[in-house]
């Protein structure tokens, strides 16, 4: 039973929830649909896509396409493939690895690293460090994609990748101007130049994405500034109007 002597507060609206943000600055998940993606993440998806496309040619070492260098791609494709099935999983969506992942939540992910790690050990057998420099390419690609689809399925960003790619941009870059002047045939070398011109092109779009990915940052800071101001007046308001 209330005092006739107490004011009578006006019950207030309640306040607009304030958009949050993970650590990189991308929207939180909680106000993200399953599938919606910013411009940063969509990039660096397309950067791994384009560098793991690349990479399956023999870019930086121009022999041809070597029986173990292809086997240990494959190796790698098939680690790719693993942990796109664990990012799946472990969002609630179906995938052929389920019992796999049903029975540790840790399964698919360790399965995946094993074969990756497997198949660029696999190059030792036929090259030196060029073949494993090759075939980490490709790994990183498969894992950078990964990571992007698991955030849209509502996991987190991890923007540490578009700093990687470039890396091995930068060799590519350089990579081209050995290959000119190496004695080789004349298709190997064709091969070598196409796929580092594709690894270049990855690595530059992928560094391009941090630029991106700041400016998301900054934009999404401000929005949730003002967001908490606008909440503050309109409190304000109603105090002053009770």
């Amino acid at each position: 039973m209330s005092n006739a002597n107490e004011p009578d507060f006006q019950e207030l609206e309640p306040l607009p929830e304030l958009p949050t943000t993970d650590a990189a600055g991308a929207p939180a998940a909680k106000g993200r649909a399953a599938g919606e993606i910013e411009t940063a993440p969509l990039m660096l998806q397309q950067a791994a896509l384009v560098l793991g496309i690349s990479a399956l040619l023999p870019w930086l070492v121009p022999q041809g396409f070597d029986l173990w260098r292809l086997i240990a791609k494959v190796v790698i494709l098939i680690g790719g493939w693993v942990a796109y099935c664990g990012a799946e999983h472990a969002h609630g969506k179906k995938s052929p690895l389920d019992g796999i992942g049903n029975a540790n939540k840790l399964a698919l992910p360790i399965l995946a690293y094993v074969l990756l790690l497997a198949g660029i050990g696999l190059t030792q057998l036929s090259d030196g460090w060029e073949g494993m420099i090759e075939a980490s390419a490709l790994a990183v690609a498969a894992l950078a994609w990964t990571q992007v689809h698991g955030y849209s399925l509502g996991g987190k960003f991890n923007p540490t990748w578009a700093l990687i790619i470039p890396m091995f941009g930068l060799a590519a870059l350089v990579n081209i101007v050995v290959v000119i002047g190496l004695d080789k045939p004349v298709l190997d070398k064709v091969f070598a130049i196409l796929g580092s011109l594709g690894v270049a092109g990855a690595g530059g779009f992928a560094g391009k994405t941090m630029f991106v990915s700041i400016k998301e940052a900054k934009a999404h800071g401000e929005a949730k500034k003002r967001a908490a101001s606008e909440a503050r007046m309109a409190e304000r308001r109603a105090k002053r109007g009770q």
